[in-house]
């Protein structure tokens, strides 16, 4: 099965790799763009959070006090919480895009090599990759429940919030996907060949946005650097949003029979001999797969063909 190939003569064509997408117009790969790029995503990010914040500080006010959020909105079983944690970085997706079009130029690239979500791609992975990890997180925490399990209460607060984990974890795996892979690595790519810099440079940034200590973030320097090859391997964000989102699902629906899950702090090893051999299996799986279904090497990456004629310095 072949996915979403862009079907050309190989004569007449130059590929290029999701990193170096900027190179396909003169104007979008000027030595300044990726710094208006990250400007705007920055600069729309801050706006939008501050109205949003505006907005949950109104709510307060003159909502009941019961539905308040905590201090540190890591309440697994308030929704207030929930929507606030999560809705607050599922923004960093139309700061991401928007980001890349007004202050980078471009037109789609930020999503993948073929200018728009690959939503044939996305959902053939989502049947295995999303079933996988639901047993996986689920047969863990039953065999080794938390010490503060207990059952929530069954009423609408908590109907609330697997409704919300439902509709915004997705989009909160994105936001950070678009944010930590996808404009670091065209960023950089516009100003260096090699896909290495943008793998690897963002890492230092996912692993401090996330207050683990050192065994957790081990477990996050490696998510973010497997994540990061599928983003370069597949051409696109789809793949690394679908892993994040099976990973993130799971542990957020589990989450309110844990009144504790969501504290960052300490992380026990065998969470790390679990975690870190399922993302590197995953990652090797979906990248078999990918390169079986376009005829390509373990490190050759899906390419954006474009006509000669049209593409004077593709990379």
């Amino acid at each position: 099965m072949t996915i979403d190939l862009l079907p050309t003569e190989q004569s007449t064509v130059h590929k290029t790799a999701y990193h170096r997408l900027s190179h396909l117009d003169a104007g979008t790969s000027r030595w300044w763009r990726p710094l208006s790029t990250v400007g705007v995503a920055v600069g729309l990010y801050i706006a939008m959070l501050v109205v949003v914040l505006i907005f949950a500080v109104l709510a307060m006010l003159i909502g009941p006090a019961s539905w308040a959020p905590s201090e540190m909105f890591a309440d697994p079983r308030n929704p207030a919480d929930m929507l606030i944690g999560l809705g607050l970085i599922a923004l960093m997706i139309p700061a991401s895009v928007l980001g890349a079009r007004w202050g980078g130029g471009t037109r789609g690239t930020i999503h993948s090599v073929a200018g728009r979500v690959r939503w044939r791609m996305l959902f053939h992975a989502a049947w295995i990759v999303l079933p996988l990890y639901t047993v996986v997180h689920t047969l863990a925490f039953v065999i080794s429940p938390p010490e503060d399990f207990s059952w929530p209460s069954a009423d609408f607060r908590t109907a609330a919030v697997l409704l919300i984990v439902l509709l915004l974890a997705p989009l909160q795996c994105a936001g950070e996907e678009y944010a930590f892979r996808g404009l670091p690595q065209q960023a950089l790519g516009t100003w260096l060949r090699s896909p290495v810099w943008g793998i690897v440079l963002p890492v230092p940034l996912f692993v401090l946005g996330h207050g683990y200590d050192w065994v957790g973030q081990i477990d996050m320097a490696v998510f973010a650097i497997c994540m990061g090859f599928l983003v370069w391997k597949s051409g696109g964000l789809e793949l690394a949003i679908v892993v994040h989102t099976a990973n993130n699902l799971t542990l957020f629906l589990l989450a309110p029979f844990s009144p504790s899950s969501l504290e960052q702090g300490t992380v026990s090893p065998l969470v790390l001999m679990m975690s870190i051999p399922l993302t590197l299996g995953m990652t090797a799986g979906l990248t078999l797969w990918i390169s079986r279904a376009h005829g390509l090497g373990w490190l050759e990456p899906v390419r954006r063909q474009v006509p000669e004629a049209h593409s004077p310095q593709l990379g």
